[in-house]
C-alpha cells in the first residue's frame, strides 16, 4: 500500500500549507510523544520523605 497514492486519491494533494505531508505526519508523531510523556510525568506520585530524612539522602542533591 502506497500512502502517498492513498492520500492523493482522498484529498487530491500531497502538500498542506506548502509543506509535504510527511513533515506533517512527523509533527503529529512528535506531538503525540510529547503529550504521552507529559501524561506519564504528571501522573507520577512524588517521593514521600521519612521523618528526619534530608534532600541528600533522597536524591543526592545539596542546597
Amino acid at each position: 500500500m502506497n500512502w502517498t497514492n492513498l492520500w492523493l486519491k482522498l484529498f487530491d494533494t500531497t502538500q498542506l500549507l506548502g509543506l509535504n505531508i510527511g513533515f506533517w505526519a512527523a509533527m503529529v508523531m512528535v506531538c503525540v510523544i510529547v503529550v504521552l510523556m507529559n501524561v506519564v510525568f504528571w501522573s507520577m506520585k512524588p517521593k514521600v520523605r521519612k521523618t528526619g530524612e534530608s534532600n541528600e539522602e533522597i536524591d543526592g542533591t545539596t542546597f
